[in-house]
């Protein structure tokens, strides 16, 4: 597997480090690890295989995106205070319906509306070279009809400018997630099988051998397990107005590498890519400690990493709110 720095990726993830398949090109899901039922489809080229690996790519970055930790409140291009601060934000997870495979069967990727995270962070008093500040995020694995995750993320920014006019500066965070969910297979698709268009892809065995504790322990399915450790840049100018205002607009790109297991099969799927992203929207200074921000987030996505077959946008919008000491 190839990986900018394989040593750490070996020690978090050595189920990941055999030799991958090729998907549909750079920035494409590829088999990792195991063999699915269907390696007909992907290993025969053509539609099937362009199909499915659209279709995967495109689940896990649109999943993903709402997972990174953007830095809303802990970052000085939006929040100028100085000190330290705590709170939360939420990123919003796609809009619609859930994917639908080739088979025709919904990915169970739905099970909240919002991602959310809780955040601490501190900010340096400025000086003629600027204001920097540093900011952590922690979602505990709380379940959640089934699906829990645990997120850790890291932040900083540097800024030059006055507290009260236009602001530049640069802004990078590290995001780790570990989510487990039923996200393939669930107890309800297994008995609904011959409704789909390959009922073979859903073995009753297969799923109450492999899944069957995971069903005893209340869980609804086999539990899937998604991991992502994306690395963020971003250089964005920010414009505080008299009325505690601070809108910001952001460019940068994300390393962006995501792995998926699911159980039922036993395959491990790898994703990883370099995402443009735009963001924009504003911070309000409310009082003294009071500070709130609502943006949207859009990435790129490209032709190979979409079932239709055209690039196009992912998108999050987020929200924070952090209380000032």
């Amino acid at each position: 597997m190839r990986w900018f720095v394989p040593t750490v990726v070996t020690l978090l993830f050595p189920a990941t480090v055999a030799a991958a398949e090729p998907g549909n090109g750079f920035g494409s899901a590829r088999l990792v690890d195991g063999t699915p039922d269907f390696s007909d489809c992907i290993e025969g080229g053509g539609t099937c295989q362009d199909d499915f690996y659209a279709f995967l790519s495109e689940s896990m970055l649109s999943q993903g995106l709402t997972m990174q930790d953007h830095a809303l409140g802990t970052s000085t291009l939006t929040h100028r205070r100085t000190g330290w601060t705590v709170g939360g934000s939420l990123g919003v997870f796609p809009l619609g319906p859930p994917p639908e495979n080739l088979s025709g069967k919904e990915e169970n990727t739905q099970f909240s509306p919002v991602f959310p995270r809780l955040t601490a962070g501190w900010m340096t008093g400025e000086s003629a070279k600027g204001q920097a500040g540093v900011g952590l995020s922690f979602t505990p694995p709380v379940p959640v009809q089934g699906a829990s995750a645990l997120g850790l993320g890291l932040n900083g920014a540097l800024t030059r400018g006055s507290a009260t006019d236009v602001r530049l500066g640069l802004e990078g965070d590290l995001s780790f997630i570990r989510a487990n969910a039923p996200i393939a297979a669930t107890e309800d698709q297994v008995a609904d099988r011959d409704n789909f268009s390959n009922p073979d892809n859903l073995d009753p065995e297969q799923f109450d051998e492999v899944c069957g504790e995971d069903v005893d322990a209340g869980a609804g399915g086999c539990i899937d397990t998604y991991t992502q450790l994306n690395f963020s840049v971003r250089a964005g100018q920010s414009w505080h107005t008299a009325s505690g205002f601070t809108p910001y607009l952001k460019v940068g790109a994300t390393l962006v590498n995501e792995w998926l297991y699911i159980k039922y099969d036993d395959t491990t799927w790898g994703l990883t890519a370099v995402q443009p992203t735009v963001h924009a929207g504003s911070g309000w200074n409310i009082g003294e400690h009071v500070f709130l921000a609502a943006g949207a987030t859009a990435a790129l996505r490209q032709a190979n990493q979409s079932e239709s077959g055209s690039m196009g946008l992912f998108y999050t919008f987020e929200g924070a709110a952090a209380w000032a000491f």
